[in-house]
Order: structure tokens, then sequence, then C-alpha cells
């Protein structure tokens, strides 16, 4: 990430997002940047790349805050900085060094405030140091900025304005992320739900950081996706474009996080089950689509110029949406890839009799490899994330535990990607 004292201009999210068109390759991720600057006389100022180690900067799913800036990173002519800040009671606050034997200058702080953060993974601080320099020694204004343009495992932020409305989504990267292309995964929560409520009962970003993969939950604005299921009887609102905060995101998740643009996916569930099938008629930039208890609610309004493929999974005793438009919906899929119109139908293993469920998954014939088209009918399933923790109990119908829908997601998605 690049470091840069208040007085210098930061790249803005909306830069960031101009740097990459759509669809462009990804390409191996810089190295994190520094800026520390001593105020005064004598003065001292550093600007470089760090050459070694670096700064990790992660924030929380809840509120998209910095809760954690540490690491050492080795720069330019042997310098090194120590940051060692998280989040307490009281905001950022910890400790920094910083040392340049070839400037014979050392620096240390105690931080205790003065810490400014940027949805981009850019993090300032400003206050009192001590610094040693020439022999002598003094307490002296010390800014330091530093860009996590590497950003590490664990979880990031992304706080964006899009159609003049704040929009916010988090990430997680894997535990093996090193900044090389990897896919990415799209998450659409349902009906007011938040990111941290679909990963508390899913628990799908911590199945992607064990498997490699880049997760990414957004937010909707207000209660819900726009324009899908229950939303189509309200009139959209024009300062929202989830189409477009989606595209926004897949620009920053190529250009800033390094995804493999040719392996992005999306999932989502209930209402975001329902936008997901709308990205499968309207965004061409993902490779394969799951909605979860939200299926294509309007066909006719679908042409998607391409064979999508797409793994549909629903509950039969789901009290919120209707089962039916789950077989409709995979019925239409079928015939936009070109497949026949019978099934190959297999009652997989009930793995937990006590759940009251069983799985029948239905994989339509004859689909082209860039097509296939599968239903997985949870007999006796209500509305919960398959595999997770039941969103109200059993009031919203039963969970199966004879699959995992982050398995079972996975799994189908990831064998595809754009040509």
């Amino acid at each position: 990430m690049r470091l840069h004292p208040p007085a210098l201009a930061v790249l803005s999210a909306a830069a960031l997002c101009a740097v990459m068109p759509s669809g462009a390759r990804a390409a191996a991720p810089p190295a994190d940047h520094v800026v520390l600057a001593v105020e005064g006389g004598p003065a001292y100022r550093l600007d470089a790349d760090v050459t070694g180690g670096g700064i990790a900067v992660t924030d929380t799913v809840g509120d998209y805050a910095v809760n954690r800036i540490r690491g050492t990173a080795t720069l330019p002519g042997g310098a090194a900085l120590t940051v060692g800040i998280s989040r307490g009671p009281l905001g950022l606050g910890g400790s920094l060094s910083f040392e340049d034997r070839g400037a014979d200058v050392r620096i240390t702080a105690v931080v205790a405030g003065g810490v400014t953060a940027r949805g981009d993974g850019t993090v300032a601080w400003r206050g009192t140091a001590l610094v040693r320099s020439g022999g002598g020694t003094a307490l002296r204004n010390v800014a330091l900025t530093v860009e996590d343009r590497r950003p590490d495992p664990g979880d990031h932020a992304i706080r964006i304005t899009h159609a003049g409305q704040a929009r916010n989504a988090i990430l997680r990267l894997p535990d093996d992320y090193d900044g090389t292309p990897r896919p990415v995964l799209f998450h659409f929560p349902g009906l007011v739900e938040t990111p941290w409520m679909a990963e508390l009962f899913g628990r799908m970003a911590d199945y992607a950081q064990k498997h490699g993969f880049i997760m990414i939950t957004p937010e909707h604005h207000g209660i819900a996706w726009q324009e899908v299921g229950s939303q189509h009887d309200v009139p959209p609102d024009p300062d929202v474009d989830d189409p477009g905060f989606v595209d926004r995101l897949q620009d920053i998740l190529v250009s800033r996080f390094n995804a493999d643009p040719r392996r992005l996916y999306a999932s989502g569930m209930s209402n975001g089950g329902y936008f997901t099938s709308k990205m499968a008629c309207e965004n061409g930039r993902f490779a394969a689509f799951a909605p979860v208890a939200g299926q294509l609610d309007d066909p006719a309004t679908c042409r998607p110029g391409r064979h999508i493929p797409i793994i549909l999974i629903h509950g039969d005793a789901d009290p919120v949406v209707d089962y039916a438009e789950a077989p409709v919906s995979a019925a239409f899929w079928a015939r936009n890839n070109s497949c026949a119109p019978t099934t190959t139908d297999t009652t997989l293993p009930d793995l937990d009799p006590a759940d009251g469920t069983t799985v029948v998954r239905s994989a339509y014939d004859g689909c082209p490899s860039d097509g296939p088209v599968t239903l997985l009918r949870i007999r006796g399933g209500g509305h919960n994330w398959p595999g997770g923790i039941p969103f109200l109990g059993p009031l919203l119908g039963g969970t199966t535990h004879d699959i995992d829908a982050n398995a079972a997601i996975w799994t189908f998605v990831s064998t595809h990607r754009l040509p």
C-alpha cells in the first residue's frame, strides 16, 4: 500500500477503478509504499516502495473500519519500519518504530489516535515521536502514510461512492494469498441481511479462506437489491444502480486485488439469489452462478446472449420463497443453454437423518460444457443456508446438513472460466 502525508494527493476510489478497464487482464500487484516525514529542522523524508516484508492493513466485517495495521517493512538503503497498531476501546492505538542507519535517523512513537484510513488500504498517522538524529534526541512532529498496494490475507473493506450513494463491501483474502491472480466469489446477501450476517450464518468467507479463493460480500443499499423479487413492485431509485455498483467492484477486484477476470463468480441467498439471477441475465463478466432460495422471477426479460453455467439450490418447504420458482427457472436456463428438457436425478446420501431433509440433484441432460444446469432440491428444506446456522432458528423451516452449500457452490462454479 502507498503511504502519503496528509498534504499529498491520494488516489481516489474512482480513479482506482479507472486504472483497469472492464475485462482487462490482471497484472502482478506492486509493492507496498511508505512515505515518512519528520517536520521542522533538520528535516527528514523517505518516499519509497517496500523492498521486503510489508505492512498489513485489515478491516472489520461489521463496520468496514480498519482494525489492524501491523508488520515490518524493509525499505531502500536498509531502512526498516515496524508498525503495531490495532483497534481498542479508545480507537486505533499502538506503537511504531523506524530506523535509517544510513541517514542516522531513529524514530519511536506511541500511537494513541491521529490515525486516518480510507477504503482503499491507505492509512496515515500524524503525531509526536521521539526522533534521534545527528547525536541529538527531541520530540518532533512526524507524518506517516502507508498504502497497502499488495493486500495481505484477512478481511478488507471497500468503501466507494457510486451513483451518489456510499456503498460498501467486505472481502476475505485466503490464508495463502500472495498477490498472484485468484478466482473470486461474489455473495449477495438477502433481504435486510448485512455482510456480517451472511458470514455469521453461512460461513462462506471461512470456506474461501481455507480453499484459496477471494470472497466478496457487497452490501445492498437499504434493505434489498433493487428490481428483483418483491422489489419489482417498488419504483427503482435512480441514485442506487446496483448493477453498476457490481461492475465497479469487479474493476476494483481486478485492479487492486489482482483477481483473475476470467474467474469471477456470483452467488446469493433469497433476495440476493434473485439478484444473482439478474446478474446472470445482464453481467457478462461472471463465469458461473449459484442462486440459493431465490431464482429467476421474470424469464421474459432475461436475454443473456450466451450459455450460463448455473446451479440452483432451493428447499421445497421454503415458507418465504415458493419452491415452484426453482424448476421453472432451471428449465429456462436449460433452454437458454440448448440442453435437453430431461434431467438425470440422483438422491444424495442422507448424512444427517435427524435434520428431516434429503437432497435430490437434477442435472439437465445434453448441456454443453460451457452451460451445465443443475438443480439441488432440498426435500423438507426451509429458507436457510444449507449446512449453515439457521437464521431465526426453526421459524424459517428446516436446515439441511446433507450438503454444505459453500462446497456445492464452489465445486460447481470453479470449473468454469470465461473465454
